[in-house]
């Protein structure tokens, strides 16, 4: 690999030397450019001569110039080795060597138009046997996979795939129904539930699932010493007692209308307590479930699951999911993984058209990316006016036209269906919202804007601050991991935050989560008054039996937002997925993902083989 560099960094130093021209040079200029002596110099160019990249005719005599042809360009070398590279599962050193190579745009173009057809659905023969494979890439690692703790979107979606529920959610009936516990019933009053279990469920260890494993899951979660930010969701439960191996009761100090939610959300998924005990702090990164994969891999480089034969439910179409992990070294990556689709991972930027055997999946989210101040640090962000201001200039008709992407539509609310009117101002000229910046009581104070890695943000983040530069107001932003950005005393920091939220299709749940959890951005930002009033209503949302009445009490947390315009809606995202043909049962969750289980293939589509 070293001789690779050695040639990428002479041929960097004569990038204009096209090949088959000579060029003259000494051995001790080369010993400059190698940075070594002349003795390795002379090896170096022995090696290069072997592998045929080069020619050299050594000059005669002390003192004389050698010539020197090179015979193979920088692209030459360095993408047939990083697609041996990566054929051999080392994902980082091959975008580490296209990172160094500096390549020219056409190269790059051929190697992720390559990669490209690496991924999607391969069939493998093992023996007497074809495994299927799904194989997808992704831009980061997924090392946080402990459902008391999740909380991105991937990462919730790996914890379903790998665990278990108590109760699911069925979001086409609009009910719960039996997963683990085939059934329940509780008192009339709604304060003690029995769950019965079914029998034979196993953890992927090979130990069957019992009461105690549900018990023991929860009271880790309500546990302050676990410091879940989820405890909350068992804050009325008093007692939980394993009545048999495969009946539970829980007791409530007060009826709760949320609890099937709970127990449904994959915060709440079962663990093996005895695997989690003896793994410690690695259970996240390589946990147990009894899900349809267990999970076998996950590092800097790959994640990949494999089917659970014995799952309850019936064994997964699938053999294993792969998952690359491709850090986007430049631009060119950062786009593949900026327009790469979901199942197939066949990309816009390679998509053929017409679409022809790919089939399409849009959706809107139920969510919205957003602006909130910190009510709890000195700066204009804490005068009503300003922040009104700030609202009335921004034009998210603007922003959606010149950033596109998957931004879809102005956002007046979390809920997609809730429509408004864009403020007249904010079609305006730069000069009336620079009046109407200095009438609000702003004096040209710097305000800070966090915001966390990827998602687009840095741009959001970007337009924003140039925004508001024209408008008179100045904005310096920091971008962070978002697990950075969680943290209190970097929140503290920030005058603005601007992130996004987006709920699965609990999202009634999911948007009393993003209210009261610990780890939400937007609680960490507002005053203790705000807070409390929010808490009412969601104190009486949960004493709401329909899901109507929840929605409107949501809906008045977030009029009660927008009278103090603590936080700013800014668009909808639209999930947009492309798929080859050959794969069946792909539909998208409410997060934009598919569910690796009820994917197949159809054989009359032939796909990639290995």
């Amino acid at each position: 690999m070293q001789i690779v560099y050695h040639y990428l960094r002479l041929r960097q130093h004569f990038a204009d030397r096209p090949e088959g021209e000579a060029l003259e040079i000494t051995l001790s200029e080369l010993a400059e450019i190698f940075c070594c002596t002349v003795r390795n110099v002379k090896n170096i160019l022995k090696q290069f001569s072997e592998q045929g990249w080069i020619e050299w005719m050594p000059g005669r005599g002390r003192g004389r110039g050698s010539r020197l042809v090179f015979v193979r360009s920088a692209e030459q070398i360095v993408i047939p080795l990083a697609k041996a590279h990566i054929q051999h599962g080392d994902l980082e050193r091959a975008m580490q060597l296209l990172h160094e190579s500096e390549l020219s745009a056409r190269g790059r173009e051929r190697f992720f138009d390559w990669l490209s057809g690496q991924f999607g659905f391969r069939s493998q023969t093992v023996e007497t046997r074809t495994l299927d494979t799904l194989r997808m890439a992704f831009y980061r690692t997924i090392p946080f996979l402990d459902p008391a703790f999740v909380n991105r979107r991937t990462e919730s979606h790996m914890v379903r795939q790998i665990f278990d529920t108590l109760i699911r959610y069925d979001e086409k009936q609009n009910t719960y129904k039996p997963h683990l516990a085939h059934y329940w019933e509780t008192n009339e009053d709604g304060t003690s539930w029995t769950f019965y279990l079914r029998k034979g469920v196993s953890f992927h260890h090979g130990r069957e699932l019992t009461a105690h494993d549900v018990i023991w899951t929860l009271e880790r979660v309500a546990d302050p010493k676990t410091k879940s930010p989820y405890w909350w969701m068992l804050q009325d439960v008093v007692r939980m007692t394993a009545l048999r191996d495969t009946v539970l009761q829980i007791e409530l100090r007060r009826p709760n209308c949320l609890l099937p939610a709970y127990l449904a959300s994959d915060r709440l998924s079962i663990v093996p307590w005895d695997v989690v005990q003896q793994k410690g702090e690695e259970y996240s990164r390589l946990p147990v479930g009894s899900g349809p994969f267990r999970l076998v891999e996950n590092d800097e480089q790959m994640f990949v699951l494999e089917a659970f034969p014995t799952y309850f439910l019936g064994r997964a179409h699938l053999d294993r999911v792969e998952i690359w992990v491709v850090p986007p070294f430049d631009k060119r990556s950062e786009k593949f993984f900026a327009t790469a689709k979901e199942v197939h991972f066949q990309t816009a930027w390679s998509m053929p058209k017409p679409l022809g055997r790919w089939q399409e999946l849009k959706q809107v989210e139920r969510g919205a990316t957003y602006l909130a101040f910190n009510l709890n640090r000195q700066g204009p962000q804490q005068i009503p006016a300003f922040r009104q201001a700030l609202d009335r200039i921004l034009s998210r008709k603007q922003m959606i036209a010149e950033l596109r992407g998957n931004r879809y539509g102005r956002a007046f609310s979390f809920f997609p269906e809730v429509a408004g009117v864009e403020p007249a101002l904010a079609e305006q000229s730069c000069e009336k919202k620079r009046t109407a910046v200095m009438q609000s009581g702003y004096r040209g104070e710097c305000l800070k804007l966090f915001t966390y890695e990827g998602a687009g943000n840095e741009n959001n983040a970007e337009w924003v601050q140039r925004h508001l530069a024209e408008c008179g107001v100045d904005v310096e932003v920091t971008v962070v991991p978002i697990e950075e950005l969680k943290k209190p005393d970097v929140l503290r920091q920030a005058d603005l935050v601007l992130a996004g939220e987006v709920f699965d299709e609990q999202w009634i749940l999911g948007m009393v989560e993003f209210f009261r959890s610990d780890i939400s951005f937007v609680r960490q930002l507002w005053s203790p008054a705000l807070c409390e009033q929010i808490d009412r209503e969601l104190e009486q949302l949960m004493e709401e039996q329909s899901g109507e009445c929840q929605q409107r009490r949501l809906r008045d947390i977030e009029q009660l937002l927008e009278q103090q315009s603590a936080l700013l809606y800014l668009y909808h995202t639209r999930q947009h997925s492309v798929y080859n043909s050959a794969l069946a049962g792909v539909s998208l969750n409410a997060l934009g993902q598919a569910n690796y289980k009820d994917i197949w293939f159809k054989q009359e589509h032939a796909a990639g083989t290995d």
